[in-house]
C-alpha cells in the first residue's frame, strides 16, 4: 500500500473536517436546533484522527490551518448584505455543509476498500453521515423560500446566544417589562412606562440611551409576547430598533437559552453612519450579554 498517498488523502480530508466543524458551529449559533450537527462533526473529526493513528499517519498542522482559514474566508462573502447577516446566508451555509458531509461520506466509502480498517466502524460512520445529510437537506429546503421571499432591508444586526441560570418562565417575566433594561442594557440611561395596565402587546416605554457618544430617545412597543419569543420595536425620527429575544429551555434543569437579535434600521442621512454603528452595536451586544447573565444568573 502506498502510505505516502494515503497520508495526503487523509490529511486533506482532515482539513475538510476542521472546516466542517467550524461551519457547523456557526450554523448552530443561528439555529440551535442544529447543534447536533456541530457535535457530530467534532466526533467525526476524532474518528478520522483515530483512523489516521491506526495507519501511522501524522496530522499535518499546515493542512489543519488551511481548513480553519477556509471556513473563516467563507464568512467574507456578502450574500447581498454589506452589514449584518443576509437571509441567503442560511441557504449557502447549509449547502456548503451538505457538500462537506457528502465528501466525508465519500471518504468513509473509499476507506471501506482499504484493508485493515474496522468495517463495522466505517458502516456506522457512513450511516451517521447519511443522517447528517438528510437533516441538513430538510432545513435547507425549509429555509430557502424564506430567504428568497425576505423583504429588502438595510441597517445593522447583532446576534448573541447564551445560557442563564433561570427558568424560561422567570426569564420571560423579567424581560417582558422593558423598563428593566435599566438593569441589563449598558446603553440605557432611563426607561419609563408611558401607558397603564398590565404589560401586554401594545405596551410602550420611553427609552433614553447613549449610543456613539450621543443621547438617543426612542419609544419602544411590545409587539410580540409569546412564552418563547419577545419582540420590542423602538422608533424615533432617525432610526428603528428591533429587539427579538428567543427563550427556550436550557441544557440543564432550571436553565434557559436566550437568543438575542438586535436590528437597527436608519432613516435618511443617518444611513451614512451604518458602518460605525455596526462596530458600536457589536460591542454593545457583548456588554448586553454579560449584563443579562449577571442579572439572570451565570451557569456554573
Amino acid at each position: 500500500m502506498n502510505t505516502e498517498l494515503l497520508d495526503i488523502y487523509l490529511n486533506d480530508h482532515l482539513a475538510g473536517t476542521i472546516a466542517g466543524v467550524e461551519l457547523a458551529r456557526r450554523v448552530s449559533r443561528t439555529h440551535p436546533e442544529l447543534r447536533v450537527l456541530a457535535d457530530d462533526a467534532e466526533a467525526d473529526r476524532h474518528e478520522l484522527l483515530d483512523v489516521m493513528r491506526a495507519f501511522g499517519v501524522e496530522p499535518r498542522p499546515h493542512k489543519a490551518a488551511i481548513g480553519w482559514l477556509t471556513e473563516k474566508a467563507g464568512r467574507l462573502k456578502l450574500n447581498g448584505r454589506l452589514l449584518g447577516r443576509s437571509p441567503l446566508s442560511d441557504v449557502l451555509e447549509l449547502e456548503t455543509l451538505r457538500v462537506g458531509i457528502e465528501s466525508k461520506a465519500a471518504m468513509w466509502r473509499t476507506l471501506q476498500t482499504v484493508p485493515g480498517i474496522d468495517a463495522e466502524r466505517l458502516d456506522r460512520l457512513l450511516r451517521r453521515a447519511e443522517s447528517q445529510a438528510a437533516l441538513v437537506e430538510q432545513h435547507r429546503i425549509r429555509l430557502a423560500p424564506q430567504a428568497f421571499n425576505a423583504p429588502h432591508t438595510s441597517g445593522v444586526d447583532v446576534e448573541r446566544t447564551f445560557t442563564v441560570a433561570s427558568s424560561p418562565e422567570g426569564v420571560v417575566e423579567y424581560l417582558r417589562d422593558f423598563s428593566r433594561t435599566e438593569q441589563w442594557d449598558p446603553g440605557t440611561v432611563t426607561c419609563t412606562r408611558i401607558d397603564d395596565g398590565p404589560v401586554e402587546v401594545g405596551s410602550r416605554w420611553h427609552n433614553v440611551s447613549t449610543f456613539l457618544g450621543r443621547k438617543t430617545e426612542l419609544v419602544y412597543e411590545l409587539t410580540r409576547d409569546d412564552p418563547q419569543c419577545l419582540q420590542f420595536v423602538g422608533r424615533n425620527d432617525t432610526a428603528t430598533a428591533t429587539d427579538d429575544i428567543s427563550i427556550t429551555a436550557g441544557p440543564a434543569p432550571g436553565t434557559t437559552k436566550i437568543a438575542y437579535h438586535a436590528h437597527l434600521e436608519f432613516n435618511g442621512l443617518a444611513k451614512l453612519g451604518a458602518p460605525v454603528a455596526k462596530l458600536a452595536l457589536e460591542k454593545l451586544g457583548n456588554d448586553t450579554e454579560r449584563s443579562l447573565i449577571r442579572a439572570l444568573g451565570s451557569v456554573r
